[in-house]
């Protein structure tokens, strides 16, 4: 549908995959927080593969994963094209390969304000 001054535009839509249940958690609860947006919980990358099958646009995925592996398994192809920031939870040694591609790290423990931190260059289009 197209966007006009009557048509609000969709709200952001998140991916999380993370092994560890409370910290999927904090982090889904941390994106509603922001505002409106749709969080999808993928708890493996098989899982997120079968998700991206019926998405067409993906704001970001937050990844417990390391750079090799998100390439490994085709992750930052099928996120690409969905229009989705890719978010790393894990692999601080890549953060400057992580950065070249335009990803972003959230280094270990993280606080909302640093998850707030990730989304902000989303909206002002960075």
């Amino acid at each position: 549908m197209p966007f006009d001054e009557t048509t609000p535009p969709e709200p952001p839509v998140y991916i999380v995959m993370d092994s560890n249940l409370l910290i999927a958690e904090d982090l889904c609860g941390s994106l509603q927080a922001a505002g409106p947006c749709r969080v999808i919980n993928a708890p493996h990358p098989d899982e997120l593969i079968r998700i991206l099958e019926g998405e067409t646009r993906v704001s970001a995925a937050f990844l417990e994963m390391r750079y090799d592996q998100v390439l490994q398994a085709g992750l930052d192809s099928a996120l690409s094209l969905r229009g989705a920031r890719i978010v790393l939870t894990m692999g601080e040694e890549d953060e400057i390969k992580v950065a070249k591609q335009g990803w972003a790290m959230l280094v270990r423990p993280f606080t909302e304000d640093m998850i707030r931190g990730v989304l902000r260059p989303m909206v002002n289009g960075v």
